[in-house]
């Protein structure tokens, strides 16, 4: 049970670091690199707002505020500052972009919170007794609720919504949404905002059950491993990408040896991209475009 318990937390965790990689690039063809700093920046966030008016113990409704209003703001301002302006260039220069929003967040990492272990304690008291001895805390629990509420919220959003709608076309076709009246810019930044607050979320459970520090922006990578092994345009692609890394990283963990754990994504990708380039729900359509 510990075994399921451990591949389906770490899965959440990339799947909401994945769904982010996908939505930005459904909606502006962008790779983002800057996704693991995203995610740690916001578990920093979500620490230090949960901390500030609470005299030594963490408020939970003042960190989940935190780290709403850093989503919303991070988002929002990425686009509008720099992302929009590449908009119809080459696709590598958004991706270089990223890179550089990557060592400015790593760097804030440093300068503000002066690169401490921090470790988000939530519910860090065991909730539910597993067969075996394992144990769920209350962190673990919501890892997998939030999760779930998360995917569901954007398929109601996209399927539901007239906001969703033209973010389905914008992706088809930006040219020919702003044509019929979308506004395209805005379609873009909440896609920023969603992937942002998608990773925060990520970075928030990461912190809850392992800790934070400049060394784990490296999730960032499995995330978009998971992303690239279940294809680009697919959200559910991204979740069964996730299982993919989660289920090898944990064989790898206790079968072979931890250190190789980091490289073994990697590895996963290599072999799904010389058998299946554009990922195992991608098309070769959304290949061709890049």
């Amino acid at each position: 049970m510990e075994f399921v318990a451990t591949v389906v937390i770490l899965t959440c965790t990339y799947a909401l670091l994945a769904a982010g990689i996908v939505i930005l690039y459904k909606a502006g063809r962008v790779v983002n690199f800057a996704h693991g700093e995203i995610a740690i920046v916001g578990g920093y966030v979500f620490y230090s707002s949960g901390m500030m008016f609470s005299g030594g113990e963490m408020s939970p409704w003042l960190a989940v505020l935190g780290a709403i209003v850093f989503s919303v703001i991070m988002g929002a301002f990425i686009y509008a500052t720099m992302m929009r302006r590449v908009v119809g260039e080459p696709f590598y220069v958004a991706i270089l972009v990223t890179v550089g929003i990557a060592i400015v967040l790593k760097s804030a990492i440093i300068v503000i919170w002066r690169a401490q272990h921090l470790t988000i304690d939530v519910g860090i008291a065991p909730a539910i007794r597993l067969a075996g001895g394992a144990t769920l805390s209350y962190m673990d629990v919501a890892s997998v609720a939030l999760t779930i509420a998360f995917f569901i919220a954007l398929y109601l959003f996209f399927t539901f919504t007239r906001l969703g709608v033209q973010f389905r076309g914008t992706a088809e076709n930006p040219l020919l949404a702003s044509q019929r009246g979308v506004n395209v810019n805005l379609v873009l930044s909440l896609a920023w905002i969603i992937a942002v607050l998608a990773a925060t979320l990520s970075g928030v459970l990461y912190g809850g059950r392992a800790f934070l520090s400049t060394e784990s922006v490296t999730i960032g990578l499995a995330g978009l491993t998971a992303a690239l092994v279940g294809g680009l345009d697919s959200l559910r692609g991204a979740v069964i990408g996730a299982f993919v890394v989660a289920l090898a990283q944990y064989l790898t963990v206790r079968l072979i040896d931890p250190v190789l754990s980091e490289a073994l994504p990697f590895l996963i990708l290599l072999v799904v991209m010389s058998i299946r380039p554009w990922g195992l729900f991608g098309t070769v359509e959304e290949l061709d475009r890049v």
